[in-house]
């Protein structure tokens, strides 16, 4: 595998499994110090032993509640004593409660928001600065189709958070570009994770006779999209969405 990513560092939240673990191994195996957070402890570790068998990289892992401020501030602080610069960040944490609207709590939407979208924002704007001064970044945002065409039934609470991360990076786009920081989505369609385990057998089994390809997607079909938009190579798009759903949804 070519380290196109060597002298690169990372961070992956929501990094422990699924998508987030793909995505923090992929770039690991093209060179590339990872930094992963998530609110498993368990799994945190043994994706953290497992990357390091797999890839040889440098894996720096915490539990951090992306929803805060402060704890997000210092785990970048951290991420930056411990690598001494961030190239990438990739915003991948995300929850996807599966409630029709008479069944969204106040609590539950504002839980939505915070993990979905305020957190984004406040790794940005966390990571940001150091960017700036290296006139060097890419941040990849994991938004979802349902952002674009609103999504199964339930959950239009996951709808809302997900169009905001739209809307977030076009914007934040145009903010950076001069420092050559570009800012991209990617938009998974159904893969393989929690989230298609919890949407069921039978909302699965309606994704894939929509598909072109006929088949849910791996989470390693998130993360080679990821660690493209991740490389140097990608350095003439930003403020785009790239759609990874196996032609269910074309624009």
């Amino acid at each position: 595998m070519e380290q196109e990513l060597k002298g690169h560092s990372a961070i992956v939240t929501g990094g422990a499994q699924g998508i987030g673990k793909a995505i923090a191994t992929e770039l690991a195996s093209r060179g590339a110090n990872i930094a992963i957070c998530d609110v498993n402890e368990k799994a945190l570790g043994e994706t953290a032993e497992e990357i390091k068998k797999k890839t040889g990289a440098k894996v720096f892992v915490k539990a951090v509640d992306i929803a805060k401020k402060a704890l997000v501030d210092a785990f970048v602080d951290d991420v930056m004593k411990e690598f001494g610069s961030i190239q990438i960040l990739v915003n991948n944490a995300g929850i996807h409660p599966l409630h029709p609207i008479e069944e969204i709590s106040e609590e539950e939407w504002d839980l939505v928001m915070a993990v979905n979208l305020k957190a984004m924002f406040l790794f940005c704007k966390a990571v940001l600065p150091g960017m700036r001064k290296q006139k060097y970044g890419r941040i990849i945002n994991m938004s979802s189709e349902a952002g674009k065409h609103g999504g199964t039934v339930a959950a239009c609470s996951y709808a809302a958070s997900k169009g905001g991360v739209l809307g977030f990076a076009r914007n934040l786009a145009q903010q950076v570009g001069a420092d050559s920081i570009t800012v991209n989505n990617i938009c998974p369609g159904r893969i393989v994770s929690a989230m298609a385990n919890a949407a069921g057998a039978e909302a699965n089994k309606k994704f894939i006779e929509n598909s072109i390809l006929k088949r849910i997607g791996d989470p390693e079909d998130v993360a080679f999209a990821a660690a493209y938009l991740a490389s140097p190579r990608a350095k003439f798009i930003t403020g785009e969405s790239m759609m990874v759903n196996g032609g269910t949804m074309r624009d």
